[in-house]
Parts: structure tokens; sequence; C-alpha cells
């Protein structure tokens, strides 16, 4: 009998423009990610942040995700701006707390986790929920694919 074990592929960089000095209540959307090419068991997203000013209020960043399944209509919700009437329409992935300043705050989540499978394409958008703007970041995928041992 064949074992299948989880193999984790190399770290890559997302664009997300913008995100290294996104504004407090402000969404960011990465570049559309294309997971039909190897498609992978699972995607794993880090969010790496950090803000020079002290935050107040919620003390984090949001991160949520827009799945499509054919690589051309995502689903709704806000990419930009402020404006938080369709957020509800985003797929939340999770929450990055980032409760000091001048400290590198970082997390690792699931996609698989987030949608309970992995769309075709999707995207990445993060909310600053910070009270202060963020000062750096960056967004990293990495592929969770099965190997026969």
């Amino acid at each position: 009998m064949s074992i299948i074990t989880a193999v984790q592929g190399a770290k890559n960089a997302l664009t997300v423009s913008g995100l290294s000095s996104l504004a407090s209540s402000t969404y960011a959307v990465s570049n559309a990610y294309n997971a039909a090419v190897n498609n992978p068991l699972d995607v794993i997203i880090e969010v790496d942040l950090a803000t020079s000013n002290t935050p107040s209020g919620n003390k984090q960043v949001a991160v949520f995700a827009k799945a499509s399944l054919d690589g051309s209509a995502f689903q709704s919700g806000p990419e930009s701006g402020t404006s938080t009437t369709d957020e509800a329409d985003l797929t939340f992935v999770g929450s990055v707390p980032v409760g000091s300043a001048t400290t590198s705050h970082s997390k690792v989540f699931s996609l698989f986790n987030a949608f309970g499978f992995i769309p075709k394409q999707f995207k990445i958008v993060l909310k600053n929920d910070l009270g202060v703007s963020l000062t750096a970041g960056s967004v990293y995928t990495a592929e969770i694919t099965g190997a026969v041992a």
C-alpha cells in the first residue's frame, strides 16, 4: 500500500501593491495566484508586517481571500479604499496581531482551511485595522503537494 506524504514547495513572494505603506482602515489586494498550474492540496499564505507607529484600535491586519473558479470572475468584496460595505462577501482567512511598533509580526495561514478547497485562482486582500499606517509588509505563498512514499 502506498503512503502519500505532504510536501511543502518553495516560498514565493506574492505582489501586493501598497502594502508596505497601507493607511489605517484601508484595503490592499494581491495579484491573482494561479493554483491550477500544480493543483496543490493546499496553499500556505505567510503575511509579514511592521509599523514604526504605535498601534491603536484593534491592533491587527485582517487577511481575506477572493476565489475564482475560472480565473476571470472573482468573488465580490473590497480590494482598495476604506468602504466596508461588502466586506462580508470576502472569505476570512485570519488576522495578524500587531501589538507593538518597530517589531516584525508574522503569521501563516492555510487557504484550504479558509475555503474547504483550493480555487483555480485567488487573490489575498488585507485590511489595515491597526489605527496607524504600516511601514513594511510582504505576503508569501508555498504550495503543499502530495508525494507517494
